[in-house]
């Protein structure tokens, strides 16, 4: 009796000492996390590199109007944008971001494309933007950014007849003046993080490139817009990131 007793008391003191063992070693896991997550996060900085996929849809005009009923809207021409943007920068600490972006997109034309030709229509936007990055959680980190570009909006289209092939681009170009932008990521890992945004640009197109050939006959010129007018985009997606 005396040497269970003896064994009973030998295993309460060995699970007692164990006890705030297996705590620690369970605090040092959880907080592995948000301490790696502290170093390559937001300890010191360091670069980013990120990749954006989503969905536009147009507003304002291409150019205002002379005669005040032309309505030069720019969903008259697209109807919506289907973009892929890279982007790359620096983390100077925690929360400020400074980078450089590049996108390219897919526009839908709002007409169909006419019988026998072939149309296609793209954009190019790219420049740079910073972000404040609020690091709420280890794991939910909002953030909200600015940016100023350049866009080039491009549409094309060809047809044969007989045996002359009809080639035609039209292209509007211009600064984007502002873009602001906003998401939320949820890191997978403390490097990696993956979460939905939304950009809002303000842009006005300066000049129009037209060029094409037709029998040996090419045309390639320049125009600058003389009647101005504001024209913006609503993008939203997700948006992917890892921090180096």
């Amino acid at each position: 009796m005396k040497s269970r007793t003896q064994w009973m008391l030998c295993s309460l003191s060995f699970a007692l000492a164990a006890s705030p063992a297996l705590a620690d070693d369970r605090d040092d896991s959880n907080s592995e996390y948000a301490d790696e997550a502290g170093a390559s996060e937001g300890g010191g900085g360091g670069f980013a590199l990120g990749l954006r996929a989503g969905f536009g849809v147009p507003f304002g005009k291409i150019a205002a109007s002379d005669d005040g009923q032309t309505s030069n809207k720019l969903s008259d021409a697209f109807s919506a944008a289907i973009p892929l943007q890279l982007e790359a920068g620096y983390f100077f600490n925690p929360n400020i971001y400074v980078g450089a972006y590049f996108q390219y997109g897919i526009l839908t034309l709002k007409d169909d494309c006419a019988e026998g030709s072939d149309c296609s229509a793209s954009q190019l936007r790219f420049g740079v933007n910073a972000a404040y990055h609020f690091q709420a959680t280890p794991m939910i980190d909002p953030w909200v950014g600015l940016g100023i570009g350049y866009e080039i909006s491009s549409q094309s289209a060809s047809r044969t007849i007989g045996s002359t092939t009809v080639e035609a681009d039209v292209s509007v170009k211009g600064l984007e003046f502002v873009s602001g932008q906003a998401g939320l990521d949820f890191r997978i890992t403390p490097k990696f993080s993956v979460g939905p945004y939304v950009t809002y640009t303000l842009g006005q197109y300066s000049s129009i490139g037209i060029s094409g050939s037709s029998g040996g006959t090419d045309v390639d010129e320049s125009l600058d817009i003389e009647e101005k007018a504001m024209h913006s985009w609503l993008y939203g997606g997700v948006r992917l990131q890892m921090r180096f």
